[in-house]
């Protein structure tokens, strides 16, 4: 996978997506020539919308939960040493879109609690 290279060669070693039109939901492992990364994704039934989250090995190792609130929004949390760490991935409604779809972007953003 294109993106994959572009990490390693960046040195990035977590990477949030938006917009990926993926369909439904899902974890699966990519690789570039030398790195492996993990993908956390968050979609619908239809290609629209849709977000993700690349995880470097072995980072990806220390992933304690994965939130999928709906195709605009997701959370994954993890330990780094002694830390917890929360990444978010959200997209939001842009220009164009219904007052409803926007509303209940917002709604399910105010209701994260990600303890």
């Amino acid at each position: 996978m294109e993106i994959a290279e572009m990490l390693e060669r960046r040195r990035i070693n977590i990477c949030c997506l938006q917009k990926t039109r993926w369909k439904l939901n899902g974890v699966c492992h990519v690789n570039s020539d030398r790195e492996k990364y993990k993908l956390f994704w968050n979609g619908q039934k239809t290609a629209k919308n849709g977000v993700g989250i690349f995880v470097r090995e072995p980072i990806a190792q220390e992933v304690l939960d994965i939130k999928r609130i709906n195709s605009c929004l997701m959370w994954i949390k993890l330990r780094l040493e002694k830390q917890t760490m929360i990444i978010f991935s959200a997209y939001a409604p842009q220009t164009g879109e219904s007052e409803e779809m926007k509303n209940n972007f917002w709604a399910a953003f105010s209701m994260i609690s990600p303890s």
